[in-house]
């Protein structure tokens, strides 16, 4: 089972923060602050599915860190060009795995965590992706497999 999903949960939504330079303490605008929450859910969403292409897929002497992990899910999925692949944008990302990022493609504990994440929240999203947003380093320093 794949943990540390709140602490992943928690830095990436202060990295986007950061990035988009939303302000999540003292005087907040509220829609941006769920726009933030509803980006990060998404992000981690990616970084849960690819945690567990990564314990299916990665072998002790080859292994998929970061986005190389992305790379090789698109590749076995699409038989792209890796070119193509590399080349592609964070909103490319989502369209092109859409069918698997979503709540219900979670397990157990991951899926009440989210689910009770954005509960409350205005469904109000950013219109648009930055690339900068996804950092794949986050996932790998802070999500980890307890059956290992």
């Amino acid at each position: 089972m794949i943990n540390g999903f709140g602490h992943l949960y928690s830095a990436t939504e202060q990295h986007i923060a950061k990035i988009r330079e939303i302000k999540t303490i003292g005087f907040v605008d509220s829609n941006e602050l769920s726009k933030v929450t509803n980006r990060a859910v998404q992000l981690c969403v990616l970084d849960l599915l690819l945690a567990a292409h990564r314990n299916k897929h990665e072998t002790t002497i080859n292994k998929l860190p970061g986005a190389k992990a992305l790379h090789h899910k698109l590749l076995q999925k699409y038989n792209w060009p890796l070119s193509e692949i590399r080349a592609m944008s964070l909103s490319d990302v989502f369209i092109a795995l859409h069918d698997e990022l979503s709540l219900e493609s979670l397990e157990g504990q991951a899926k009440s965590y989210f689910s009770t994440m954005i509960a409350g929240r205005y469904p109000v999203t950013f219109t648009d992706f930055i690339d900068e947003e996804w950092d794949p380093d986050l996932a790998e320093k802070l999500l980890f497999d307890s059956a290992q």
